[in-house]
């Protein structure tokens, strides 16, 4: 398996622009982590103070480093604003494909742009980029009142598995995205 990047690459789909996260998104990243409606299924509560967002920050960028994380920051194109994460995360060997590699995704959006397909743009950005890593397989927690996530990742192609776990396979030769 290669090595994973310890640097993001930029992603670009139509309306986003996917880059790392630094010091100039603290307030962005506020808005978004301390939202208790945006937290509500996340299984932490809302972030208390921007300091919260510091520490976040330092994490993310020791998590790259160490090759362990890889996690965007979503800019809405044109207004320089970021809306929201997404990333790859929980690297392991896949139990099934020797060789091949595992991650779970996880990604949040503000509530300012819910409902507008944001999401499933930078999903199959990350999940093209994932492929590209050689990651056979992708992981998503999903709580069972987060409908709306649900209803994405099986637009994507994720299957439910049990719980809150879904899984999606990557299958070679289908053409409508790149799992």
């Amino acid at each position: 398996m290669p090595p994973l990047p310890r640097e993001l690459p930029i992603l670009l789909t139509p309306r986003l622009l996917l880059r790392p996260l630094d010091g100039r998104d603290d307030t962005d990243l506020f808005a978004i982590y301390g939202d208790p409606e945006v937290m509500r299924f996340v299984g932490e509560p809302p972030f208390p103070s921007l300091a919260t967002v510091s520490q976040m920050l330092a994490s993310v960028e020791r998590l790259l480093a160490a090759g362990e994380s890889l996690e965007w920051g979503l800019m809405a194109r044109g207004s320089g604003r970021l809306v929201g994460t997404c990333g790859l995360h929980s690297f392991a060997a896949d139990p099934v494909q020797v060789g091949l590699r595992q991650a779970e995704v996880g990604c949040m959006l503000a509530r300012s742009h819910w409902g507008q397909g944001l999401m499933g743009e930078a999903l199959t950005a990350v999940m093209g980029y994932a492929g590209e890593l050689g990651i056979h397989t992708l992981l998503a927690d999903i709580e069972p009142g987060n409908l709306p996530s649900q209803r994405l990742l099986r637009r994507l192609g994720f299957v439910w598995q049990q719980g809150t776990l879904y899984r999606l396979e990557r299958q070679e030769g289908i053409r409508r995205c790149p799992w």
